[in-house]
């Protein structure tokens, strides 16, 4: 009066988005691995498949490999681009800057040719106005000592006749 237990199982169903023919060649890969009929796939009965899964992983990272070679190699000359571009950024920021400085020495040297120019223009008169204007204290009417003092402490005396 033996009972045997009966294993109820679910008709293995495609999943909804999945190719039936895919999902059919997985099952039969399935049921050939699984020689017992026990519905699981038990250590002694992954020997080749097992060795597929290792051989897909090692082809996977040598795919990984390459792929980060070349995205190093990308990142690598992009990096040389940038530095090439701001390399030539900073030369012509210098480039602009020497010539600012020349346009500016050109202009001061000018302002100044100018005003030797209008000092050797100037007769006795002129010379003697020159000399008050630069001496008389702002807001000033005339020449005192301490602005004469403070003048001449900053010139050669002995050019000076008197």
């Amino acid at each position: 009066m033996g009972q045997t237990h009966t294993r109820k199982v679910a008709i293995l169903k495609c999943p909804d988005g999945y190719e039936p023919e895919k999902f059919q060649q997985i099952c039969t890969l399935f049921d050939k691995l699984d020689k017992d009929s026990n519905l699981g796939i038990s250590s002694d009965e992954i020997e080749g498949i097992a060795a597929h899964h290792v051989q897909n992983c090692i082809l996977t990272m040598q795919s990984r490999t390459v792929s980060k070679k070349q995205e190093h190699e990308s990142a690598m000359k992009q990096i040389d681009i940038d530095e090439k571009n701001e390399i030539k950024r900073v030369n012509e920021g210098h480039e602009y800057l020497r010539n600012k400085e020349e346009r500016a020495l050109a202009q001061s040297l000018a302002k100044i040719e100018t005003k030797i120019a209008w000092y050797q223009s100037l007769d006795k008169n002129g010379q003697a106005d020159a000399f008050i204007k630069a001496i008389i204290p702002k807001g000033g009417e005339h020449i005192n000592f301490w602005s004469f003092f403070e003048y001449m402490k900053t010139c050669d005396i002995a050019n000076f006749r008197q």
